[in-house]
């Protein structure tokens, strides 16, 4: 035990440490990863492999928690969105030669490029089926290669995205009635505050009063400046009170627009204008998370 965490110790610390040396020697991101290599004294233990994870990957995810997100490349600090780039990429090179040369990188067995030369294609015409196809044999032969599971797995992915579209059957929601009710009631607020649609909330003005009645907790809910902040306690001048236990002070709370039913169901002590969660539900948006990845 005492030598797999040494040797756990060793491979974060020189992760870390030879991000950070190629960094101040004026790497990339990108070109620190494809040179940094890891000792074989702790590089080879099966427990450091990349069974989560990798090192091309770690390497990076260095320079971004140190330095953020900018590889320091004057053209990378406002480029243009990726499927304006792709179309603009695809007219000045053609599609023919694009796909000619994506189906020669295959041939060869090049498939990191492969994938990116045809990227633009797909990304200039998400209904070109020989792009999309040519660009799924590329990745599904990258996914192949790896080690890495996180990287198998997305290629993999890409591939069946591809060739099959926006897979939902057998999803998994982690925005579970079980999930909810296990966060912190502070966290179930941020995480009301994520769906707050900005723009439309910018002119709402409203306080509410929540009252946990299962766990003992009061807060206050307020959204202005297109912003929702919560704190514990109550605040006196809040628009409306509401009172009741977790799961449906809950559902209020990520439901609004269904509040009146729930209300109705648990019988809850309301105190104020109802109809402020109404408006609350007319600032928040919905979340499809069925969305493409690899056509846009």
């Amino acid at each position: 035990m005492k030598a797999f965490l040494a040797n756990q110790r060793d491979m974060y610390k020189f992760i870390h440490d030879q991000a950070l040396r190629l960094a101040n020697q004026g790497l990339t991101p990108l070109e620190a990863a494809e040179i940094v290599e890891m000792p074989n004294a702790f590089g080879q233990k099966w427990y450091n492999r990349y069974y989560h994870g990798g090192l091309h990957h770690n390497i990076r995810a260095v320079f971004h928690k140190e330095l953020g997100f900018w590889d320091g490349d004057p053209a990378t600090i406002l480029p243009l969105l990726p499927a304006d780039h792709a179309k603009r990429h695809t007219d000045l090179i053609g599609r023919d030669k694009i796909l000619a040369t994506g189906r020669q990188a295959i041939d060869d067995g090049d498939y990191r490029w492969a994938i990116q030369v045809l990227h633009h294609l797909v990304f200039a015409d998400p209904d070109d089926s020989e792009a999309k196809e040519l660009q799924a044999d590329a990745y599904e032969q990258l996914g192949y290669q790896q080690e890495n599971t996180q990287y198998r797995a997305i290629f993999l992915t890409a591939a069946l995205e591809l060739r099959e579209g926006i897979a939902t059957e057998g999803s998994v929601t982690t925005a579970s009635e079980d999930t909810i009710l296990a966060m912190p009631i502070g966290l179930m607020f941020d995480f009301a505050g994520v769906r707050l649609n900005g723009q439309k909330a910018t002119g709402t003005d409203l306080r509410i009063n929540f009252s946990f009645t299962d766990v003992g907790e009061d807060w206050t809910m307020w959204v202005r400046h297109g912003v929702l902040n919560a704190r514990p306690a109550h605040e006196d001048g809040a628009g409306l009170t509401i009172s009741g236990p977790k799961i449906a002070l809950a559902g209020v709370l990520l439901q609004p627009a269904q509040a009146e039913g729930i209300v109705a169901k648990y019988g809850l002590p309301t105190t104020g204008d109802l109809g402020l969660l109404q408006e609350f539900a007319s600032v928040l948006d919905e979340f499809d998370t069925s969305f493409d990845i690899v056509t846009s």
